[in-house]
């Protein structure tokens, strides 16, 4: 059984930014995205946008034209194709070189939690609330399970791999997102498992009352010592 598709179709329309620049949101959480987001803007003749800085690092290609890149001060000219990179909470803007033709940039920003803040005059918001109604109504704000998982000694390899084969039973269970094992450095028999779901309900009363769950249980049954410690937590900050 293959994962479920996520929502498709046409990105909206372009929408208006400050500076005679707008921009077409294209992977977004919206749209099924789990770790980034990313988008097209387009600069008209001469038009710049306002130095900001984001708390996330984004690679920006030019796609079209020439523009000119001020990265905390410093200035470079990019001919298209050209590729930056700029790290997290550095301030940067980006402008058309040409005054009779348009410029374009493709985007990624490094998590769904982006933000954007203005150097001057301190507004900030979320990268996906800048949207159309269609991308910033409903948006996922995931909760993430956290388990705690201690393993019987010598059941380490085994308890991986059967995490491993686990893996598919979660990525087709309706609302789960992202799938992770962390191994502890001072504790090799501790684990923590993350799993990204839409709801906190999509877990507790979707994917424990499925067969998924007790395949899953099977699974790694043998090798866990004790009862894992589940408790369930939504994002608060990313900071860089």
């Amino acid at each position: 059984m293959s994962p479920s598709p996520r929502r498709r179709g046409s990105p909206p329309g372009p929408r208006s930014r400050l500076g005679g620049a707008r921009t077409i949101p294209l992977v977004t959480a919206a749209r099924g995205a789990t770790t980034y987001l990313n988008g097209i803007t387009i600069f008209g003749p001469g038009a710049q946008i306002a130095h900001h800085v984001h708390n996330v690092a984004e690679p920006v290609m030019v796609i079209q034209g020439n523009a000119v890149v001020d990265i905390d001060g410093e200035r470079t000219a990019l001919r298209t194709f050209d590729t930056t990179f700029v790290p997290a909470n550095v301030a940067h803007h980006f402008e058309n070189a040409s005054e009779a033709e348009d410029m374009r940039i493709f985007w990624t920003y490094g998590s769904l939690d982006a933000t954007r803040t203005i150097v001057e005059t301190g507004e900030h918001g979320r990268v996906d609330g800048e949207g159309t109604a269609e991308l910033t109504s409903n948006v996922p704000r995931v909760v993430r399970e956290i388990a705690v998982i201690n393993v019987k000694a010598g059941h380490e390899d085994a308890f991986e791999n059967a995490v491993a084969e686990a893996a598919p039973l979660f990525q087709t269970a309706g609302g789960a997102r992202t799938f992770s094992l962390d191994r502890s450095e001072e504790h090799p028999t501790r684990y923590r498992l993350t799993v990204a779901w839409n709801s906190i309900e999509g877990h507790i009363v979707g994917f424990r009352n499925s067969p998924a769950f007790t395949r899953w249980r099977e699974l790694i049954g043998d090798h866990i010592d004790g009862t894992p410690t589940v408790e369930h937590t939504r994002h608060v900050l990313t900071a860089f």
